[in-house]
């Protein structure tokens, strides 16, 4: 397996995730890492929200720019 390579999940662990968080997560969940990675980057140019992407936290100016 490669370093970056998504792990696989069976159906029982998203149907596990259904139970315990709702559907609406679990589909996301079910997303490959890219789409979920596509989908946080939009919020976060489109809301001015901390990025949860970025290599360093907010509070050592990752993500959006500290005043």
């Amino acid at each position: 397996m490669a370093m970056n390579a998504e792990p696989e999940f069976s159906e029982a662990y998203f149907e596990h995730l259904a139970e315990l968080f709702g559907e609406e997560r679990a589909a996301w969940a079910r997303l490959p890492k890219e789409e979920r990675e596509k989908e946080l980057r939009w919020y976060h140019e489109n809301f001015n929200t901390p990025d949860d992407l970025a290599e360093w936290p907010p509070e050592l100016d990752g993500g959006v720019g500290n005043p």
